[in-house]
C-alpha cells in the first residue's frame, strides 16, 4: 500500500453534447461496460493508494451511482477509501465555480484532514494505464516540488496539439516553459494533467490563489510560480487519450477495437476495474453477423454488427445493420435500420426502416431516450 500518497480526481466541465447533458464527462460510458473515470481510479488503486477524493462540479448523480462506495477498486474502507466530494459553493466567490482552483478550495477541509505527505492530482477525462507508483518514486528521487506527467505526441497534427497544455523541457527534464493550448505549438510534449506534489504545497497554492481571486491551477499557480519551483516532467510512453470533444470520444472508443491498444490499456498486471452488473450472456440469432465489435452482456443480436461497440441490453433486430457506431445501454434498433458512424446515448429507439449516417470526423450523436 502507498500510505504516503493520496489521490484527487477532478471530473472537469468539458461539454460533449448531448452526452454530457445528463452526466459528467468522467462518467461517459466507454468500451461497452466501463466509464472513463474507471481508468484513473484503477491506476490509483493499482498504485496502492487508499485515500482518493473525486471532486465533482455538475451533473454528478450518474458518476456517484457508478462509483458509490468504491468497492470494485477496493476503496470501500472504514477510514479514508473513496470520497465523493460535491461542489462546496459557499467557498466560491458569488457561488460560481470558475476553474479547478475553485474546486480544490471547495474540498480544502478534506485535503487538510488527510494525513498523507504527497498528492496525485489528475483530471478524470483521461484514458491510460500507468504505474503511478513509479511516478511518485521519481518525484521523490528528483527532489521536485511538482512533477508533471507528459506524453510526447510527435507526429500528431499541429491542430490536435492545440488541445493540450505543452511542456518545454531541458536535458534533465526540468520544465522550462509551459503553454496552455497554444495556437502555434513550440513542442510536442503534451501534459497529461497528472501532477505529483507534497500535500502542503497544494494547500499553499490553493490558499494563495483563492485569496487573489485566481481560478486556474496551471495558468495562475504553476506558470506564475515556475521560476521559484523545481518542476520536472515524467514521460509516459504508453497509449493515452484525452476525451474533451465528440471527435475525441468517438476516436478513443473505436480504438478499443484495435487489439494492440486494447491489450495495453487492459494490462493484466494493472487491471482496469469497474462496477459489475449481473446480466445474462448476449443472445445471437441464427442470422446474426457480428465482426470486430465489443458486445456487452444482456444484448440480443439478430442483425449485423460491424466495427461497433454495444453496451448492456442493446437489441439489434433482423435486417438491421450497425457499422462503426457506439450504441449505449438498453437502446433498440428495429428491423431494416441502417446505422453508420453514430453515437447513441442510453434507451434510444430507432424504428423500422430508418437510416442514420454520420462521418468519422463528425459522428451523429443522439441524446438519451430519443425515439426516431
Amino acid at each position: 500500500m502507498r500510505h504516503d500518497t493520496m489521490g484527487i480526481i477532478l471530473t472537469g466541465d468539458e461539454k460533449i453534447a448531448p452526452l454530457t447533458d445528463i452526466r459528467a464527462n468522467s462518467a461517459l460510458p466507454i468500451a461497452g461496460r466501463y466509464r472513463i473515470i474507471d481508468f484513473v481510479l484503477s491506476n490509483m488503486a493499482n498504485a496502492g493508494i487508499v485515500n482518493v477524493g473525486v471532486a465533482t462540479e455538475s451533473n454528478y448523480s450518474s458518476l456517484m451511482d457508478h462509483i458509490k462506495s468504491g468497492k470494485p477498486w477496493d476503496l470501500d474502507r472504514k477510514k479514508q477509501g473513496l470520497n465523493i466530494l460535491p461542489p462546496n459553493l459557499e467557498k466560491q466567490q458569488f457561488g460560481v465555480i470558475k476553474g479547478n482552483i475553485d474546486l480544490l478550495a471547495g474540498i480544502s477541509d478534506y485535503i487538510h484532514r488527510s494525513n498523507q505527505t504527497y498528492v496525485i492530482l489528475s483530471l478524470g477525462n483521461m484514458v491510460y494505464n500507468m504505474d503511478l507508483d513509479a511516478v511518485v518514486n521519481a518525484h521523490i528521487e528528483n527532489q521536485a516540488d511538482i512533477t508533471a506527467v507528459y506524453k510526447d505526441l510527435k507526429g500528431v497534427d499541429e491542430s490536435d496539439l492545440t488541445r493540450f497544455t505543452l511542456l518545454e523541457l531541458d536535458e534533465d527534464k526540468r520544465v522550462k516553459d509551459i503553454e496552455v493550448q497554444p495556437y502555434y505549438p513550440k513542442t510536442t510534449n503534451a501534459s497529461m494533467e497528472i501532477y505529483v506534489m507534497e500535500k502542503a504545497l497544494l494547500e499553499s497554492i490553493v490558499d494563495e490563489c483563492s485569496a487573489r481571486g485566481d481560478s486556474d491551477f496551471v495558468k495562475d499557480a504553476i506558470i506564475k510560480k515556475m521560476g521559484g519551483m523545481r518542476i520536472f516532467g515524467y514521460e509516459f510512453t504508453g497509449t493515452f487519450y484525452k476525451v474533451d470533444s465528440m471527435k475525441s470520444y468517438y476516436k478513443t472508443s473505436m480504438d478499443f477495437l484495435n487489439a494492440e491498444y486494447r491489450e495495453e490499456l487492459f494490462n493484466s498486471e494493472r487491471p482496469i476495474y469497474t462496477k459489475t452488473k449481473d446480466q445474462s450472456p448476449t443472445k445471437y440469432g441464427e442470422e446474426a453477423i457480428c465482426t470486430n465489435s465489443f458486445v456487452s452482456d444482456g444484448c440480443v443480436i439478430e442483425g449485423t454488427v460491424i466495427n461497433s461497440i454495444l453496451s448492456r441490453g442493446v437489441k439489434i433486430a433482423k435486417g438491421a445493420v450497425v457499422q462503426n457506431s457506439i450504441i449505449m445501454q438498453d437502446s433498440v434498433i428495429e428491423e431494416g435500420v441502417e446505422l453508420n458512424h453514430v453515437v447513441f446515448d442510453k434507451e434510444v429507439c430507432i424504428t423500422s426502416g430508418r437510416k442514420l449516417i454520420g462521418q468519422e470526423s463528425y459522428p451523429l450523436a443522439i441524446s438519451k431516450g430519443t425515439k426516431i
